[in-house]
């Protein structure tokens, strides 16, 4: 990401992290640099749900999640919310 622009707040979600939804502040608009299949680098600018979407995976490869953005409080319930999900489906 080479340049970032406004702020926009989406309610995002995450396959990692089914059923859960946080509103996440981001830039509004962004140009980022990349290459293409074959190594060609390339410009994208993007806006609102393209942005939230090219920023939200940027993250996944710095190795930052949806839930690195929550409070404490809101992780524990999360993570609760996840637990119980799991030990439903082991049962079943």
């Amino acid at each position: 990401i080479v340049e970032r622009d406004g702020e926009i707040v989406w309610n995002e979600g995450c396959l990692s992290f089914p059923d859960v939804h946080e509103e996440i502040e981001r830039a509004a608009r962004i140009r980022v640099r990349a290459q293409d299949r074959e190594g060609k680098w390339f410009e994208l600018e993007a806006e609102e749900l393209l942005a939230v979407a090219i920023q939200h995976e940027y993250e996944h490869l710095e190795g930052v999640l949806m839930i690195d953005h929550m409070g404490p409080l809101k992780k524990r319930i999360v993570h609760r919310k996840l637990q119980k999900r799991a030990e439903e489906h082991a049962s079943a």
